[in-house]
């Protein structure tokens, strides 16, 4: 019996060393070889002699021929009776069920991978040292007996043919042209030497976009819910039992949210490994795609795999309008004989690249907050964490993460505590849990608005208490959304748009941007300050888009969305009078539809709130007004703008300056800043003098004329700065 895999190989190669013997010897008789000494200065008859007669028990020439056939056949019978079926030649002539013709034309493009001998002989038949390699004109000669096998053995080197449709064999380049369909040479592709020997491996066309898994995951660890995965848990048997390889199978959901996992427990559960494919490096590699999805399929046969297809969003443009030759590659990748998984965000857009294909789609959705807190004590239970159980319920509220994202969180978690503290074996506190959860959330936001430096806190604040006790309410409502909506089973009574919005109305100045940073920064979130440059279009239709891309992101950042000047994009609907004021009310009216839609926190800041549409004021869960600051506030902002550092002159008189003047923070802040650089430039102090030029100017920037009412005993100051 033949064990070894090269065992039952070499049985065949020396009936293919019959078979060559065989037609030089018709070669020499018919004279079409020459017996003179040039012929041996290229390639000697002896030279050929000995190469054959190594691996044969044959000594001598013999004009018959017919024994030599007849040998041939005895060792095919002979490699079939001894051989095992589980050798790698048996086992890929079976999976690609090749005739007795296949494998001798297969077998001469293998020879030469294994034995150089055969690139002599090979060149010696060509009658062209140069070209070592097998061609259509060699294997019609060495491979038919007859006339009838000639032309079984034509059809068998057609380019759809069971050997090149499948990839085994592919043709060798011309360099010369004019050469005839006899000359072509052929190839064995790489990856089949490899597994005949016993040591299969990965084509290295394939190694750029092609991730080889070894499964070993069981159905229990799949983070998904019991309903999803009972059904999934049917998939092996609807596989093992197809005649022919099954439906294509479309996962969709986020990243990390077990759609991986869940082709890898297929696949252990049918015997396969798992080839991860990546479409975008797949299109980018700049090779024929063709050709290396050919190859992938060969891969895939030979190494028993299933295969995963990732990033399809590279299958279409940036308006999800798929590209011509995507169609026709999701078409030759169906024609896997194992299960074929697409994981994507939505199966929605794959609809048009599989028209006429059975396919099976399920959707991974995010884990709810009960799941999500689950996954976070799995996640920390290797680790030492620091952290109350308050912590930890905090982190599954605040941060919508997949499976894979708390998991990559925690990892990130620790391994940015052994940075910070290399040596020690320190718990993971939550503040490096938290950061690591802002990094790990999608940060695609950040192309689409502007992420908010998060410097005050509470104590900086200088606002009515009644304001400051509401915002305080909106950012305790935030961090118990997770009481309300799931332990008070709130979520089952509200459909969609579980998020909180928050509309700030108050002048310019009065705090407004501070204080979303003070609650973004309370709660251990960005603060994204939506760009409304960016947002609003000219043209039809691209508003929404706009609009469209930033919530889909927001959806995935885990951050609070702050729209300024907020009347500018949510105003009143007006009387449909012309086109553009349909498309103007198009757009408020879609606007609306995202805010409501949106799970997350949703801040709007407005000057004119009155000018804000009734609809969205109607779904805002928190209206908080922002008035001018009395004298005591305004006071106290003149005394905290200027920091410890501040060389401050003795003149300076902030009860003066709160008294008269009734400014915002943000006009007091302009004043500061102004004053400081003029004190910078003059006598290094801030004093009265540089505090009322600033002032003047600052009133002029507002259409007002500084008059001695205003100033009084300080109004001489302002003609010395001229």
């Amino acid at each position: 019996m033949v064990t070894e895999p090269m065992e039952h190989l070499a049985a065949e190669l020396q009936r293919l060393d019959l078979l060559l013997h065989r037609e030089i010897l018709r070669l020499r008789a018919n004279y079409q070889l020459s017996l003179d000494e040039f012929r041996g200065l290229y390639i000697s008859d002896e030279q050929v002699n000995q190469l054959i007669n190594r691996s044969l028990d044959y000594e001598g020439p013999t004009s018959v021929m017919d024994e030599l056939t007849a040998q041939a056949e005895s060792l095919r019978a002979f490699a079939c009776s001894r051989g095992c079926p589980d050798s790698p030649w048996q086992k890929l002539v079976t999976e690609f069920s090749l005739s007795s013709i296949e494998r001798d034309i297969l077998l001469l493009a293998v020879a030469r991978e294994v034995d150089l001998k055969y690139e002599t002989l090979l060149a010696y038949l060509n009658n062209d040292i140069t070209r070592k390699w097998p061609t259509f004109d060699v294997a019609m000669r060495v491979c038919a007996a007859t006339a009838e096998d000639r032309l079984d053995v034509r059809r068998c080197l057609q380019p759809q043919a069971n050997l090149f449709g499948s990839g085994l064999l592919q043709p060798i380049a011309s360099t010369t042209d004019g050469r005839s369909w006899l000359a072509t040479g052929f190839s064995v592709a790489p990856v089949v030497p490899h597994y005949l020997s016993g040591t299969p491996c990965l084509d290295a066309r394939l190694t750029p976009f092609v991730e080889e898994r070894k499964t070993c995951v069981e159905w229990e660890r799949l983070p998904v819910s019991s309903d999803l995965l009972n059904t999934l848990r049917r998939l092996p048997h609807l596989f093992a039992n197809a005649s022919s390889g099954g439906p294509i199978v479309i996962l969709s959901g986020r990243n990390g949210s077990g759609r991986g996992l869940a082709a890898e427990a297929v696949c252990y559960e049918l015997g396969l490994s798992l080839l991860r494919v990546d479409l975008e490096a797949l299109r980018a590699s700049g090779e024929n795609v063709g050709r290396l999805t050919q190859a992938l399929l060969l891969q895939q046969r030979l190494q028993a795999a299933g295969l995963l297809l990732t990033r399809c969003e590279a299958l279409s443009d940036k308006e999800a309008r798929p590209f011509p030759e995507s169609q026709a590659l999701l078409k030759m990748l169906a024609g896997a004989r194992s299960p074929l998984f697409i994981a994507c965000d939505s199966a929605t857009a794959l609809r048009e690249l599989l028209p006429n294909q059975r396919t099976l789609s399920f959707h991974f959705d995010d884990p709810q907050y009960a799941t999500r807190l689950h996954l976070w004590e799995v996640a920390l239970a290797p680790v030492s964490a620091k952290m109350t159980r308050a912590d930890l319920e905090a982190l599954a509220d605040r941060f919508a993460l997949t499976p894979g994202q708390i998991a990559a969180t925690v990892s990130s978690a620790v391994d940015a505590q052994a940075i910070a503290n290399p040596g020690k074996c320190e718990s993971v506190n939550v503040d490096a849990l938290f950061a690591a959860a802002r990094v790990q959330s999608d940060q695609s936001l950040g192309n689409l608005a502007v992420k908010v430096k998060m410097m005050p806190t509470w104590e900086d604040l200088v606002l009515p208490r009644v304001t400051l006790q509401r915002m305080r309410e909106v950012t305790a409502a935030i961090h118990h959304r997770h009481i309300v909506y799931s332990d008070w089973g709130f979520e089952k009574r509200i459909a969609a748009g579980k998020g909180l919005k928050v509309l700030l109305s108050g002048g310019s100045g009065t705090g407004k941007t501070m204080t979303a940073s003070v609650v973004a920064r309370e709660l251990g979130l960005d603060l994204y300050k939506i760009d409304l440059s960016s947002l609003v279009s000219k043209y039809i239709g691209e508003t929404e888009k706009n609009l469209d891309r930033i919530f889909r992101s927001a959806q995935c950042s885990n951050a609070i969305l702050f729209f300024d000047e907020a009347d500018a994009l949510f105003g009143k609907r007006s009387e449909t009078k012309d086109a553009h004021d349909r498309y103007a009310n198009i757009e408020v009216a879609y606007l609306l539809q995202k805010i409501e839609e949106y799970d997350g926190v949703v801040i709007l800041a407005s000057n004119l709130s009155k000018n804000i549409d009734e609809a969205f004021s109607r779904r805002m869960h928190y209206v908080v007004e922002f008035p001018l600051p009395d004298e005591s506030h305004r006071e106290k902002l003149w005394r905290g703008m200027f920091p410890p550092e501040v060389p401050l002159g003795e003149d300076v008189n902030f009860q003066f300056l709160a008294k008269q003047f009734q400014l915002a923070g943000g006009d007091i802040r302009n004043v500061a800043l102004d004053a400081a650089f003029l004190a910078a430039q003059d006598g290094k102090v801030i004093t009265m003098k540089q505090l009322v030029m600033a002032m003047s100017r600052q009133m002029i920037k507002q259409g007002r004329i500084p008059s001695p009412t205003d100033f009084k005993q300080y109004h001489a100051l302002i003609g010395q700065g001229d």
